[in-house]
């Protein structure tokens, strides 16, 4: 049998309207307290000209107020050799009592007998000269020794020709993707552990395909080779067969993710997400964050100009600065009668892309990529997203500092779903 492409009935194999469930047995990217953030390198150059250079961003670990984490040349493994006068300039990222160590995160014991935190047995460090987040002025100090603390999770991971990682946070993280197409690979709550795959062609569903490997393909780390039934080989990660999903169109998709309940994408780490809040596939075929019971969840930012994109399809995503500035200010009062704060559990610690908001009267929320987080009170079912594109007018005198979000004397803010 040959695996041609065959045209789709049914997209998306009626997950439509319904949550995405992540891998939940898949590890987390980043321990209770480390953030991650983007940092710019580099030198801009002057509007029209060819010099200078060009800045970058870059995505680093971070700690629990977003500061960026670096590392040590000169450390010995496991160790730190920053003390001291050292350990003032470059403080020590420690590690809260009790924090659960996995994979690459581990702590080791400083002098004062303090546990610092440490990635791939490299210990971490902010820099105090750094003012705010996104700041990584002591990248390349003392002769290159002080590196930031990339966030490159595909890093030292052998993988097949034809598989590369992709971020997806429409999937829940760090997803394993066919680069000949861009899209996820997943895997089948049918097939077993090291057993022969179970699905695909005439013999499953016709949509799902079998990720083909050639037949002198041999084991590449956590990837093995299946033997078909149909004489065919077919590509497995830690001992579960892979697959392609014909209802993932372009890039980015991830449609076939928890369909049926036993579809998953194929990830390498998953992002953390608090309790309660998952990814929304919508009837508009976009994604979006709600609560477990589907409810929407929505960012408020500034209007600049004419933003494209903003749509019901894709949402969406604010730039982190200007939702830091805004904060909890721009909703207070009778805002939050109709828009409600997601509300934090007291003792809640940040981690990856989530960080924690104190409002003005002390309780906690959270926020995502630097945005308070708020459901809407004119949803009212699962999938409701009545509170998208809602424009409100503000003037110099509302509660919060125009000048810092690049407003004269007036403007606009609006309400969107946010976009993962």
């Amino acid at each position: 049998m040959r695996y041609a492409v065959l045209g789709l009935s049914v997209l998306a194999a009626g997950i439509s309207g319904q949550a995405l469930a992540g891998n939940e047995h898949v590890p987390v990217a980043t321990p209770a307290g480390i953030t991650l953030q983007s940092v710019k390198l580099g030198q801009s150059a002057e509007a029209g000209g060819l010099g200078g250079q060009r800045q970058v961003l870059r995505n680093v670990y971070a700690d629990a107020k977003g500061m960026t984490l670096y590392t040590y040349d000169k450390d010995p493994a496991g160790k730190s050799a920053c003390v001291g006068e050292c350990a003032a300039a470059w403080p020590p990222v420690t590690a809260s009592a009790g924090a659960k160590t996995f994979g690459p995160w581990t702590t080791i014991a400083r002098e004062d007998g303090k546990q610092q935190w440490a990635f791939r047995g490299k210990p971490l460090y902010t820099y105090a000269k750094d003012a705010k987040i996104g700041d990584g002025t002591g990248n390349g100090l003392d002769s290159g020794s002080w590196q930031l603390a990339a966030y490159a999770p595909a890093e030292g991971v052998k993988m097949p020709h034809g598989v590369a990682v992709n971020e997806l946070l429409n999937a829940g993280g760090e997803v394993f993707i066919s680069e000949a197409t861009g899209t996820p690979l997943y895997t089948f709550d049918g097939d077993a552990v090291n057993g022969k795959p179970t699905c695909g062609g005439d013999a499953c569903e016709p949509q799902w395909r079998p990720f083909i490997a050639a037949q002198l393909a041999k084991p590449v780390g956590d990837f093995t080779v299946a033997h078909r039934d149909d004489g065919y080989y077919q590509w497995a990660y830690k001992g579960k067969p892979l697959y392609t999903f014909e209802g993932d169109v372009v890039a980015g998709d991830a449609k076939g993710d928890n369909a049926k309940g036993k579809w998953h994408v194929a990830a390498l780490l998953r992002q953390f997400m608090p309790e309660g809040v998952i990814v929304w596939h919508n009837r508009y075929g976009g994604d979006h964050l709600a609560t477990a019971d589907g409810m929407t969840l929505y960012e408020r930012t500034r209007v600049i100009g004419v933003v494209t994109g903003h749509n019901l399809r894709t949402g969406m995503r604010g730039n982190p600065v200007v939702g830091r500035i805004l904060g909890t200010t721009t909703c207070v009062a009778d805002c939050t009668k109709t828009w409600k704060p997601l509300a934090a559990p007291a003792d809640a610690q940040p981690s990856g892309y989530w960080e924690v908001a104190t409002r003005e009267d002390g309780s906690k929320q959270w926020a995502y990529r630097g945005y308070p987080v708020y459901t809407f009170s004119g949803d009212t079912k699962p999938g409701d997203m009545n509170g998208n594109d809602s424009y409100e007018i503000m003037g110099p005198n509302d509660p919060y500092k125009v000048a810092d979000v690049g407003m004269k004397t007036a403007g606009a803010m609006v309400w969107h779903a946010i976009q993962p």
